[in-house]
C-alpha cells in the first residue's frame, strides 16, 4: 500500500492529540513516544537517529542533544501522521467493503 496523502484534518488531529497527551511540551511527548516507535519500527528508528547524528556532529558549536531531540520530535510527528493516515485509509476501505456487501448502519438486510 502506498502512503495516503495526509489531510489537514489528520495533521491537526495528531498534533492536537500530542498536545493533550503531553501538556509538558514536545520534549516530554517525544520521550513518551520513542519506546513505542523503537518497538514498532526498529530499523526506521535507527535509520532516523543515525541520520540525525550525521546532521549534528558533536564537534559543531550547538547543543547537539537539543538539536537531536528536536529532530527526533519532527521524525516522530511525521511517523504518527503517516501511521494515522494509513489507519484512516484502512478503516475507509473496511467500511467500503462492508457497504459493498450490503451491510450498512450495523444491520444486515439478508434475513
Amino acid at each position: 500500500m502506498t502512503i495516503p496523502e495526509i489531510s489537514v484534518d489528520t495533521a491537526l488531529a495528531v498534533t492536537d492529540k500530542m498536545v493533550s497527551d503531553s501538556p509538558e511540551g514536545a520534549a516530554a511527548w517525544t520521550f513518551g513516544q520513542v519506546q513505542e516507535f523503537m518497538k514498532e519500527q526498529p530499523a526506521l528508528f535507527h535509520t532516523i537517529t543515525a541520520n540525525i547524528a550525521q546532521c549534528y556532529p558533536r564537534d559543531q558549536e550547538l547543543d547537539a542533544e537539543l538539536a537531536a531531540g528536536k529532530s527526533l520530535y519532527i521524525a516522530l510527528i511525521t511517523y504518527k501522521l503517516v501511521k494515522s493516515a494509513i489507519e484512516a485509509e484502512e478503516l475507509k476501505q473496511l467500511f467500503a467493503e462492508g457497504d459493498a456487501d450490503g451491510i450498512q448502519d450495523g444491520t444486515d438486510d439478508s434475513s
